[in-house]
């Protein structure tokens, strides 16, 4: 069995249940318990998807080794994540969480995916980081960490270059990105898809509250910087995906806790994680050849 690892921000959680959920070649999912799993496997659980819990010790090297017969990725390694074709091969997920307050610190991002990869690669068949260059540090991750054993695969566009971060990933690109932001016309504007509209408060909040700073304070701070930085609205942006629950009225707490006005934004879709995933099926097949 072909074993494919999901190594990302639990931000993009959603995108790498689309694929499982459309793609007819998984056959097996693996969760890696460390205290980020807990929102995907109950989502897992609404969708009737099976799952394997384990911690990370707990997984099994011996299919790593080039044993596995390619062919295994024929029938799907073409079109991504279509639903609509017929396939005998088996792949099995490994879904592997890092924490979201990891981007506060691009440094500390960047030591711990190097470090994460290096020690996933020695149980799976292929890796896709869920990773754009988030601070700038992660732009060769693919390119210093791939094997022949193991290739790697960050979130690229078509032209290559590595996706800005989690917002650019569901909008499909830089170009789509910037077209986005030109529409707000200047005016400052939170940009909210389904996962980070319920992770808003850790990424606004972990670490002021990390350094002991009451909820009265870091609402203050917050707000002070909000205001100076002339942010106004929160764009709620439908990617089509619908395993998150409750994000309008997430959205909606966080934009009346700042007094902003929230604004529907379309444009969302799942076009440039097929296109990765769809590439590091390639590669893995090229590397069990």
């Amino acid at each position: 069995m072909i074993k494919i690892g999901f190594l990302g921000c639990l931000v993009l959680q959603d995108e790498m249940l689309y694929l499982i959920e459309n793609d007819p070649s998984v056959k097996k999912v693996t969760l890696i318990k460390n205290g980020e799993e807990e929102l995907i496997s109950e989502k897992l659980d609404e969708l009737g998807i099976p799952y394997e819990l384990k911690f990370f010790e707990q997984l099994d090297s011996s299919d790593n080794n080039g044993s596995t017969d390619s062919s295994d990725l024929d029938s799907n390694s073409d079109s991504g994540s279509d639903s609509g074709s017929d396939s005998d091969s088996d792949i099995e997920i490994i879904i592997y969480l890092l924490k979201l307050g990891l981007h506060a610190y691009p440094k500390t991002l960047k030591e711990v995916v190097y470090e994460e990869v290096g020690k996933f690669s020695k149980h799976v068949n292929g890796i896709l980081l869920f990773y754009g260059l988030c601070g700038n540090v992660l732009g060769k991750v693919d390119l210093e960490l791939s094997t022949k054993e193991c290739p790697v695969r960050i979130l690229r566009e078509s032209n290559n270059e590595v996706v800005d971060d989690c917002v650019g990933a569901v909008l499909n690109g830089r170009e789509n990105y910037l077209k986005l932001l030109k529409s707000f016309n200047g005016v400052g504007t939170f940009i909210f898809f389904p996962m980070n509209s319920v992770t808003a408060g850790t990424l606004f909040e972990s670490d002021m509250k990390k350094q002991r700073f009451s909820e009265e304070e870091i609402y203050k701070m917050n707000k002070f910087m909000f205001k100076e930085c002339g942010y106004k609205y929160v764009g709620n942006l439908d990617t089509g995906l619908n395993y998150t629950k409750d994000v309008d009225s997430s959205i909606k707490r966080f934009a009346d806790r700042y007094d902003f006005e929230v604004i529907p934004l379309e444009g969302g879709n799942q076009d440039l994680i097929d296109y990765n995933y769809k590439h590091i099926k390639s590669a893995i097949k090229e590397s069990l050849a």
